[in-house]
């Protein structure tokens, strides 16, 4: 019982044996543990952001450049940064096949080609129940990255991680931001995580960085783990409920552990294309679910967050998807009305587009940002159709987003060429009675908190499927 309650307030117990004479106990009294605690520090959003140099060439984490990672990679041993005792993790991601051209690894340097076609992808994207819904494309449970960790042999406390695209595309791009955004979640520190400005395949050909033909064969040797870092991170996803708050301007929630309306003010940054923001879109729904006439259901109405500013992702990036210079960044978003002190709230489809708005706005501009993981394949689901045909909420839920007090440019997709009722994302099995009247939406994020802790074995959560991580990348 006493750790159990030391683990629920967020402490977690080191057991080190005590050195000492031959008779020494062979246990750890309750008094001993109380010395040898380790507190895990809970980040608020105002410490996870990150100013970048305004010549990306002078950045040592976040978004570097590639004469920053040859000068790394050709000789690690006497350019590595002082922040880091390790080894140099290179991980090249593609969306489909890797080109077969590599970073070259060197004497402590590893390079990982990573494939969202294949198993080692899941890692980065699961369907998990956050206390009134399954959700697809959510940062997964710590017990998989901490098996992705493992099977690569990363240690996040000593080694720097950098996550790069194999070739240049949208897709590429969007798995690589998801990855950094899924391990800065999950507690790595910020000066152990950066981000190729470009895709390696690309800056090879240009001989800004040397290739091979092969990479590193994935070894457990040196791996660490999420629970010896301490760190709570968590506040980066911004549930359901804290977009409601947002919303509204909610400073008193009365959702169950939701936080509040930031005091300086929300920016809801909606990455997705103008015809999905003004409702004319057609937006498929959870890939979990199926439909009689199509492969995909659709989300039961089209529209937007109230109040959010539409600028697609594609603004923030060049033809080469790499990251405009900063002050044309600053630019973008003044001109759309973002003032000093906002916290901003990142969304697309599922929060794979949106993973590239929020590193611009977190890692390069250093403005406080929060993702909204659920994104629209969440937020559109949660409506309520008079005709009874399809409803998947009561009448008087408070989590229905098809209400003018929470949504604008309201669009129903009944009713739309090739589209009827039998084709709308039915969640009715799932939305119970009691679960129409949830207190909250938080169950995803208690459980990630419990697993930094170490009072929970793994992250838990209904849904638990591995997919969603890679599907449908270019869409999300």
């Amino acid at each position: 019982m006493f750790d159990f309650n030391i683990r629920k307030l967020g402490i977690r117990v080191l057991l080190i044996p005590f050195l000492g004479y031959c008779g020494a106990p062979e246990y750890i009294t309750p008094y001993q543990k109380l010395a040898l605690v380790q507190p895990v520090q809970v980040f608020g959003t105002s410490q996870l952001l990150s100013v970048s140099d305004d010549d990306y060439n002078n950045n040592s984490y976040g978004l570097i450049t590639a004469s920053t990672l040859e000068f790394w990679r050709s000789n690690w041993a006497a350019n590595h940064p002082s922040a880091i005792s390790g080894r140099l993790i290179i991980f090249q991601i593609s969306s489909g096949s890797l080109s077969g051209s590599y970073v070259r690894p060197e004497a402590g340097v590893r390079v990982y080609g990573i494939s969202s076609s294949s198993t080692d992808y899941t890692f980065f994207g699961q369907t998990r129940f956050n206390g009134l819904m399954d959700t697809e494309t959510i940062v997964p449970e710590g017990k998989n990255i901490d098996a992705f960790l493992k099977r690569f042999g990363a240690n996040p406390a000593t080694d720097l991680i950098v996550l790069a695209q194999d070739v240049p595309s949208d897709g590429n791009l969007m798995l690589t931001l998801r990855s950094w955004y899924t391990m800065y979640y999950w507690g790595v520190e910020k000066n152990h995580l950066a981000v190729l400005n470009g895709a390696i395949s690309a800056k090879i050909v240009a001989s800004e960085l040397t290739g091979g033909s092969s990479y590193t064969v994935p070894t457990t040797s040196g791996a660490g783990n999420l629970g010896g870092l301490y760190r709570d991170h968590t506040i980066l996803q911004a549930t359901l409920a804290d977009v409601f708050n947002a919303v509204q301007g909610i400073t008193n929630p009365t959702f169950e552990s939701s936080t509040p309306a930031p005091e300086g003010g929300s920016f809801i940054l909606d990455a997705r294309t103008a015809a999905e923001y003004d409702g004319s879109g057609t937006t498929i729904g959870a890939s979990t679910y199926t439909c009689a006439d199509t492969p995909s259901c659709y989300t039961p109405f089209e529209g937007h967050i109230k109040g959010a500013k539409n600028i697609p992702f594609a603004n923030f990036i060049n033809a080469n998807k790499e990251f405009l210079p900063k002050s044309d960044l600053q630019n973008l978003l003044s001109t759309n009305g973002y003032t000093n002190g906002q916290t901003i709230i990142a969304y697309c489809r599922t929060n794979v587009r949106s993973s590239i708005t929020g590193f611009a706005t977190l890692a390069i501009l250093g403005y406080p940002t929060r993702f909204y993981d659920g994104s629209w394949v969440e937020w559109g689901s949660l409506a309520y159709d008079p005709s009874a045909a399809w409803s998947n909420l009561s009448a008087v839920s408070p989590w229905r987003t098809d209400r003018s007090a929470v949504t604008e440019s309201i669009t129903y997709n009944v009713g739309k060429s090739g589209i009827d009722a039998s084709n709308i994302s039915n969640l009715g099995n799932y939305f119970t009675p009691d679960r129409n009247f949830a207190k909250g939406t938080n169950d995803i994020i208690d459980q990630d908190k419990k697993y930094l802790s170490g009072s929970a074995s793994s992250g838990g959560g209904g849904g638990g499927s591995g997919g969603g991580g890679g599907g449908n990348p270019c869409g999300g």
